[in-house]
C-alpha cells in the first residue's frame, strides 16, 4: 500500500475510534464545539447520517489528493453549485442530478460516485445504455467495496469514509493517482 493509502485508513481508523469513544455521554451542544477543532473526515465520522455536499465534498478531497483537480481549493467553504460543477467536470456525478445539498446521501448515489470515479463499467447494458446508480451499487457489491443493503438507504459518514478509503486503495493499486 502506499503512503497515501496508508493515511486514508489511518483517518478511518480514527474516525471511527472517535466515534465509538464518544457515542455516550455527551450533549449534542460538547460535541460540536468539539467538531470545530478536529479534522474534517474525523467529524464526518461523526454523522450518523451523511448528505449529499458531504459526499461531494468527499469525492473532491480525494480527486483532488489524486492530482486529478489542481490548486488550492478549499472543499469546505466552496459553494455547493461550484463544487457540483466541478464534480459534472471530472465526469463523477450526472448533470442530471438535482439533489439538494442537505438530502441524505444515499448508497447508490455514492456507488455511482465511487464507479464513475474508478472508470468501472460493468456489463453489456450499461456500456450501451451508460452508467446507473442501480448498476454501479450491485458491482461495487461484487467488487467488495461496498456492503449489502438497500440501494437508497442513507449512508453514515463513516459509511462513506469506508467506501472512499476502499476507492483510494483500489486508485492506487491501479495507478490511477499521483505517484
Amino acid at each position: 500500500m502506499t503512503t497515501r493509502t496508508n493515511s486514508l485508513l489511518a483517518i478511518a481508523v480514527c474516525g471511527l475510534l472517535a466515534v465509538s469513544l464518544t457515542a455516550g455521554g455527551q450533549d449534542s451542544r460538547r460535541r460540536s464545539d468539539t467538531d470545530a477543532k478536529l479534522p474534517s473526515s474525523v467529524t464526518l465520522a461523526r454523522k450518523p447520517r451523511a448528505k449529499v455536499i458531504d459526499g461531494y465534498r468527499a469525492m473532491a478531497r480525494l480527486a483532488h489528493q489524486h492530482g486529478r483537480i489542481d490548486g488550492r481549493v478549499d472543499f469546505d467553504t466552496m459553494p455547493f453549485a461550484e463544487l457540483r460543477r466541478l464534480l459534472i467536470g471530472e465526469g463523477v456525478i450526472d448533470d442530471g442530478w438535482g439533489f439538494t445539498p442537505m438530502a441524505g446521501l444515499e448508497r447508490d448515489v455514492l456507488a455511482y460516485m465511487a464507479a464513475s470515479y474508478l472508470d468501472i463499467r460493468p456489463g453489456l447494458l450499461t456500456s450501451i445504455f451508460g452508467m446507473t446508480r442501480r448498476y454501479s451499487y450491485r458491482e461495487l457489491q461484487h467488487r467488495g467495496m461496498m456492503v449489502q443493503g438497500q440501494p437508497r438507504q442513507v449512508v453514515s459518514g463513516s459509511e462513506l469514509l469506508s467506501v472512499l478509503t476502499r476507492v483510494a486503495a483500489e486508485t492506487d493499486r491501479r495507478g490511477m493517482g499521483l505517484q
